[in-house]
């Protein structure tokens, strides 16, 4: 009977996986188009490019996922009435954009001044010279910290049930209110959380150890 209940919860909650993980996917990818751009503005010379970027990342930062959730569901309505999904990916893009853009910039900034005068020396255009030098040597410092980051948008997505997205954490809750263990409902949650969460954690381990060997080898 036990095993019976447990398979029954693993199907009613796991039912929000799909929607969790496409929220990480989605909101990770959408963060990603939006932060490189933003980086380059950031690491300009110019101030009219560079401060719009440092507002950005700093407001996106700085406001608590939640808060930001609330916003965009809530304090939007009267403007934009959105599904609680949209709002959602909205809200964790924004997010995701500002942490992801400071990866990308960390890794333009440590990419040696040595490689780049070599770049211009060998008569390189300043578009061929990131393109061929800059970009490929940023992108290999910014993969660890952006996939552990991964892991961290993976978590930061269960706040998407405050506002009514069918997630894990959303189903899980229904699940108490029928009168479930929320213990029981909630570890349930955790090990799906863990079955996706694990797996990203290992395989930003696996891309950060690749790119110090790397390194270390030159």
């Amino acid at each position: 009977m036990a095993e019976t209940t447990l398979q029954t919860l693993f199907s009613s909650i796991g039912a929000g996986f799909g929607i969790t993980v496409l929220m990480t996917l989605v909101s990770f990818v959408c963060g990603a188009l939006i932060a490189l751009p933003v980086a380059l503005m950031r690491t300009a010379r110019h101030r009219v490019l560079r401060v719009p970027a440092i507002l950005f990342i700093d407001i996106s930062r700085g406001i608590p996922p939640l808060v930001w959730l609330l916003i965009i569901y809530f304090g939007f309505s009267s403007i934009l009435a959105l599904d609680p999904l949209p709002a959602a990916l909205i809200g964790l893009t924004i997010i995701s954009a500002g942490y992801l853009a400071e990866n990308f910039r960390a890794g333009f900034d440590n990419v040696k001044i040595g490689q780049k005068e070599a770049a211009a020396a060998l008569g390189l255009t300043p578009m061929n010279q990131f393109w061929r030098i800059v970009a490929p040597q940023a992108v290999n410092l910014a993969v660890p910290p952006s996939a552990s980051y991964a892991v961290a948008l993976l978590k930061d997505t269960a706040l998407a049930s405050i506002i009514g997205v069918t997630d894990i954490v959303f189903l899980a809750q229904q699940e108490i209110a029928i009168g479930t263990s929320a213990v029981i409902a909630f570890s349930v949650a955790a090990i799906l959380y863990l079955m996706v969460g694990v797996p990203l954690a290992v395989f930003s381990r696996f891309i950060d150890g690749i790119i110090r060997s790397k390194v270390a080898a030159v």
